[in-house]
């Protein structure tokens, strides 16, 4: 018998331990997607966040991130809401938008119901059914306060119960003006620098406190923000003011915008022509469109963002604080300058985009003086400020009502002790905020101690409520 021992040896001496552990990597693989094709795919795709939350605005839009690309018609076809709501979706990346055709109701419960099957681009499904509910808060209103005293800042107050207002800047040299996002979560606003007389506009995140600078205007001042309807802009006024170039005065008042779809946010010129200034610009609903006034064109440019950035003139020798654009974007209200017996007051007339034709709204032969105005949300009526000549006369400017199918006038809101100036709908066409200015005590003379006043009205009650004294520039926050 041999003595020889019997040595086991590797089957391939060529493989070495990483390869054997590569080859052990690669069965392992095999057999995950074998058990993958077998049990089918137990996770799916995933929802990384919906919104909104709990409280929301009533134009908040419903928002549903995907861990990937989705196969678009899939996932729309599988959303419904209850009660049922109307509008229109929109994508980014991997995340969907909805935005409701109309406000929604205050105090009501949406729930939002994305059913299972819905497909990614890869053919991967959400597995499970995803639900979520949500209550639409009362809109609120915003203004700066003190109106007598500096510094000013922005208070925040419901105006079922004006006690819960609530400062919400704490600014040490003033806010000077500002506007609420149209989802109600943020406001922009313009702050004086005091060591450099400049201002800058910044943005506050109202849910977290969060303060973020949007513009850089060292030698400029940035001011009058006005957000775009989506959220996606914002509209200021730029006024250089040179003063590191000799015998070069101010320039003129620019319109630029704030894009907020870029991180961080850009900033450029309305009009690239350096020519085009403009000011005081005014969105239309759907965000299609702004106008603004610009006294080189001597009239009012209505700049379309769907059409290359074209532009329409509506010539106009009255400036352009008081224009008005319907929700739509294709129509335009402003007043017109009448003349006479070396006196002035105005009658409205309206330019329509798409036919190019300006009407006259009021009768310019009637003893009537009309000026501020705003669309309703439906853009069925226009509120105006108006001041009738004849026996109807009031010393100060009263709220009526337009209907724009026949253009019938109806009072609204009459107190001739208070000068009615800047007012603006809430989101669902009910209510109107007003600045007020009593001019006449109660028993009918001079007020010579009087400080502005932010009423409500609201149609249906035809109630008027004082929100806030001394305070002015009120602003729906939705």
């Amino acid at each position: 018998m041999s003595n020889e021992r019997i040595q086991s040896r590797p089957l391939n001496p060529s493989l070495s331990r990483f390869d054997s552990m590569v080859i052990l990597v690669i069965l392992a693989l095999v057999v995950g997607i074998g058990l993958t094709v077998i049990l089918g795919d137990r996770v799916g795709v995933q929802i990384i966040r919906t919104a909104p939350d709990d409280l929301a605005s009533s134009t908040a839009r419903v928002v549903i991130q995907f861990n990937e690309a989705m196969d678009w018609d899939s996932v729309t076809q599988r959303i419904s809401f209850s009660p049922p709501v109307e509008g229109d979706y929109s994508w980014s990346g991997t995340t969907l938008r909805f935005l409701p055709t109309t406000a929604l109701t205050p105090g009501s419960d949406y729930t939002v119901t994305l059913k299972a099957d819905s497909q990614s681009v890869d053919g991967r499904k959400v597995l499970e059914d995803k639900i979520f509910t949500f209550t639409i808060r009362t809109p609120r209103v915003a203004y700066l306060m003190p109106a007598n005293t500096a510094p000013q800042n922005v208070w925040v107050a419901d105006p079922a119960d004006p006690s819960t207002a609530k400062q919400v800047t704490f600014s040490p040299s003033g806010i000077l003006n500002f506007d609420a996002s149209p989802d109600g979560t943020r406001i922009a606003f313009a702050e004086r620098n005091t060591s450099t007389g400049t201002s800058d506009i910044k943005l506050l995140d109202l849910e977290n406190g969060a303060l973020q600078q949007l513009t850089n205007c060292p030698d400029s001042d940035c001011n009058s923000p006005v957000w775009r309807p989506d959220g996606t802009m914002i509209a200021y006024h730029r006024i250089d003011l040179n003063s590191d170039l000799t015998n070069v005065g101010t320039s003129p008042t620019r319109v630029w915008l704030i894009d907020l779809s870029t991180t961080p946010a850009t900033t450029r010129p309305l009009f690239s022509d350096s020519q085009i200034l403009g000011y005081n610009p005014e969105w239309s609903a759907d965000g299609k469109r702004v106008a603004v006034y610009d006294n080189n064109s001597q009239g009012i440019l209505v700049y379309d963002f769907d059409d290359e950035g074209s532009t329409t003139l509506i010539p106009t020798r009255n400036g352009g604080s008081d224009i008005s654009i319907s929700p739509d974007g294709t129509k335009v209200v402003f007043p017109n300058l009448i003349i006479e017996n070396a006196s002035a007051r105005s009658n409205l007339l309206m330019a329509d985009l798409t036919t190019n034709q300006v009407i006259e709204l009021s009768n310019p032969s009637e003893p009537l003086d009309d000026a501020t105005t705003a669309w309703s949300p439906d853009g069925r009526y226009l509120a105006i400020a108006r001041r009738y000549l004849d026996d109807r006369f009031t010393r100060t400017r009263q709220l009526y009502l337009m209907d724009m199918q026949d253009q019938s006038v109806v009072p609204l809101v009459m107190d001739e002790r208070y000068f009615n100036g800047f007012f603006s709908w809430d989101p669902q066409g009910t209510s109107l905020v007003i600045q007020r200015f009593p001019e006449l005590t109660e028993d009918n003379q001079p007020n010579n101690e009087g400080t502005p006043e932010i009423w409500t009205y609201e149609l249906d009650t035809q109630t008027l409520v004082k929100v806030a004294t001394n305070a002015y520039l009120p602003r729906w926050v939705p």
